[in-house]
């Protein structure tokens, strides 16, 4: 089975994949936009969101002196950046032209707005705020509601005494901008070079560029290294490999289940848990994880049908479209997502509609490291997993922990009565697995129950071993002649 995860990312950004290929991005315009007003504008977005307690979303829009294009936003109004409205016929245009910062209560009832580009957006009530710099007006800033009269006096109050702060601040960063551009495109004057020294020029750009941004953002140049390794990765998928760790039943050691884990081949060596928060870090997260679910998924025809392959994903991955479409092309009945903490989820309700659509198919999803701090228990009440993965710290010492054990034994009376199933995580030793069972705990994974290991290997120990996947009970049958024909199967028995 081969499976495509895509082309389109969230806000189109690009799902690498094998054979899709990069043009390099060249480092002067990645320090271009590193310093340009994209990013600051964007942050400005975010932030009025936290100041208007009011505020749904946010738009920011630039005029070009007949429409206003929108160029960032926030909230639920993220995904109409690029709409463009009438500089004539709107409340932004409105704000722009007379340069005051103007408040609709009540979108349906007031004749400035552009009724029609309202409803669209959902936008019931508005303020907007013109962004000016000297005689000039660069755009207009909108935080808007889906619920009328959700402003306040001292909302306008404060975006008016923050207007003059937001634009210095966008038009700073237009002319540093502006000065980058013209410095990194020139270089030093080609008859200043010394002969038969070509590659000066592009030294003096590096340098040029990156003495800009360490004195105005000391942490961007960790920040572009850490999005180039990325970005090789993504170009390289060869450098990902994924090894499966068993999930077995305590009881009897039957393999149950295997959990994909991604392992890096590239230097610097680093654990796979500091490439994913890097990545996300760099912007690439939802990429860097979506390449790991698709190298797993391809896999899923070869693991024994007695088994459920459980893939880790971040909460911005699991509400996105890619992995969506990614598992429509699957049965998914087989496959657990296991939500982890590569970032902080910030809007629950909108996790549990995805959660549900995810799941009407069949997906299951399990909670990581359930016990080694307060999101992830928030995650086990509000979201109702199949699985709760309590974490290693919990169940290492756990067979001569009693604080530990009190714990674990809460969590296997909640699993109880919600359904769930509890797997404990990072067994090493047989008194930590024989303590989990008197627990309760029916399901485990760590070195003492098996190591991970190419998908292969695993089976065929499987076999030896006699356990879940033995002849007898093997559903599929292009693995059982695979393994007889390789003479694996004979030995099995």
């Amino acid at each position: 089975m081969h499976i495509n995860p895509g082309r389109d990312g969230p806000r189109g950004r690009h799902v690498r994949g094998r054979g899709t290929g990069r043009c390099a991005v060249n480092e002067s315009s990645e320090i271009v936009e590193l310093l340009g007003p994209t990013r600051l504008v964007q942050r400005v977005a975010d932030q009025a969101m936290q100041v208007i307690p009011g505020a749904e979303g946010a738009l920011i829009g630039f005029s070009d002196g007949h429409d206003v294009t929108c160029v960032s936003g926030a909230g639920y109004l993220l995904p109409y950046i690029g709409t463009t409205v009438d500089l004539e016929k709107s409340l932004s245009g409105l704000s722009i032209r007379t340069r005051q910062v103007l408040r609709c209560d009540d979108t349906n009832d007031d004749l400035r707005v552009d009724v029609e580009t309202c409803r669209r957006l959902g936008v019931a009530s508005s303020v907007c705020v013109p962004l000016c710099r000297g005689t000039d007006t660069l755009g207009v800033m909108v935080v808007g509601s889906s619920r009328p009269n959700a402003f306040s006096d001292d909302d306008v109050t404060l975006l008016e005494r923050l207007a003059d702060f937001m634009s210095i601040a966008v038009g700073l960063a237009e002319d540093l901008a502006r000065v980058a551009r013209d410095l990194l495109r020139l270089g030093p004057p080609q008859e200043l070079l010394p002969q038969g020294a070509p590659g000066t020029s592009a030294r003096h750009d590096e340098s040029m560029g990156r003495f800009m941004v360490s004195v105005l953002r000391p942490d961007a140049l960790s920040h572009m290294e850490a999005r180039k390794r990325t970005e090789f990765v993504l170009d390289h998928p060869e450098m990902l490999n994924i090894v499966f760790q068993p999930i077995v039943r305590v009881a009897t050691k039957a393999i149950v289940g295997v959990e994909a884990l991604a392992r890096f081949n590239i230097q610097p060596v680093h654990s796979p848990d500091h490439w994913f928060a890097e990545a996300h870090r760099a912007g690439l997260g939802i990429e860097l994880e979506m390449l790991a679910i698709t190298k797993a998924l391809e896999q899923l025809d070869h693991v024994p049908r007695t088994w459920y392959l459980t893939c880790n994903v971040g909460p911005e991955t699991i509400v996105s479209v890619p992995l969506a479409e990614l598992l429509s092309t699957i049965d998914q009945r087989r496959v657990v997502m296991e939500l982890t903490e590569h970032s902080r989820v910030t809007d629950y309700p909108a996790l549990m509609t995805r959660l549900r659509a995810l799941r009407e198919p069949g997906t299951r999803l399990a909670i990581d490291d359930t016990g080694a701090g307060f999101s992830s228990l928030s995650h086990v009440l509000k979201l109702a997993p199949d699985f709760i993965k309590l974490d290693r710290d919990l169940v290492a010492g756990i067979d001569f922990d009693p604080v530990r054990r009190v714990l674990a034994a809460s969590l296997v009376d909640f699993a109880m009565s919600t359904g769930a199933e509890i797997v404990a995580e990072g067994v090493e030793i047989e008194d930590e697995l024989r303590t989990l069972e008197y627990l309760g705990v029916r399901y485990a994974q760590g070195y003492h129950a098996g190591p991970a290991a190419d998908l292969d290997s695993l089976v065929r120990s499987a076999l030896a071993a006699g356990r879940d996947a033995r002849v007898a009970r093997w559903p599929d049958a292009r693995d059982a002649i695979r393994l007889t024909e390789s003479g694996q199967l004979a030995e099995a028995h």
